[in-house]
């Protein structure tokens, strides 16, 4: 059976463009300033850096399984 589209076309590897970069870092340094502002402890503020790191992992690996199922 061949494939109406064409020849299959290879995927590019998933990657961050440098505009996605620093939109990721304009959004954590407003997220920490305002946890500054409104004078949060330091603990407070690390559970929050935790909880983030924990949320884009877990994005990240289902991205990268839905990536591999197709």
């Amino acid at each position: 059976m061949t494939n109406p589209d064409g020849p299959s076309k290879s995927r590019r590897p998933l990657q961050f463009s440098l505009r996605s970069l620093l939109g990721l870092m304009v959004v954590v340094a407003l997220v920490f300033g305002t946890l500054r502002w409104l004078e949060v402890s330091a603990t407070a503020s690390a559970v929050v850096l935790v909880i983030s790191i924990v949320a884009v992992a877990a994005a990240v690996a289902l991205l990268a399984s839905i990536a591999g199922a197709e």
